[in-house]
């Protein structure tokens, strides 16, 4: 089960912004099976070295896309992470 942490980005467009970090290998695993949800998130690469994903959701799905997070987790692994910009310029 994949815990809610509570400091979440909310944007000005009411969307729900977490990092999560996956296998590299389940990247493109992940976008297709979230793509099939159509509307219900945008995934995007923020590190591509330690697989870190940017994940949105609009607000009014956010429960919904953690269930079907948690169920994903029986597939792949798939940890929510702190992420923050700086990290890139420390590469």
């Amino acid at each position: 089960m994949l815990p809610s942490r509570g400091d979440e980005t909310c944007t000005a467009f009411h969307e729900v912004v977490r990092y999560y970090k996956v296998q590299r290998s389940d990247v493109v695993f992940l976008k297709f099976i979230l793509e099939a949800y159509e509307g219900m998130s945008t995934l995007s690469t923020v590190e591509p070295r330690e697989a870190i994903v940017r994940l949105s959701v609009p607000v009014g799905f956010d429960a919904d896309m953690q269930r079907i997070l948690e169920s994903l987790g029986d597939e792949i692994s798939i940890s929510e992470t702190e992420f923050r910009p700086e990290h890139l310029q420390n590469a």
